[in-house]
């Protein structure tokens, strides 16, 4: 069990700093190739990352709203 939990604990640190080698590596494309947008906000640096950021805040938010309208008494089955 021992070596599974490091074998794990190895591998999620592998694949972070590929995550991390490959945020990096965009970022710097960023500035290097030049995107064409459908508008003009979309011409700004790192415009992909804000508005993916906001969209995730966004759906968030909605999902707290909405746990407040659905969400039911814990006993709701039990009457």
């Amino acid at each position: 069990m021992n070596s599974s939990h490091s074998a794990l604990k190895r591998l999620g640190s592998r694949f972070s700093l590929v995550l991390v080698i490959v945020a990096v590596s965009l970022v710097i494309l960023e500035f290097v190739i030049h995107r064409h947008g459908e508008i003009a906000a979309e011409d700004f640096p790192i415009f992909p990352a804000i508005y993916g950021f906001l969209a995730f805040l966004f759906i968030v938010q909605v999902g707290k709203w909405l746990r407040l309208i659905i969400m039911r008494q814990e006993d709701y089955y039990d009457e």
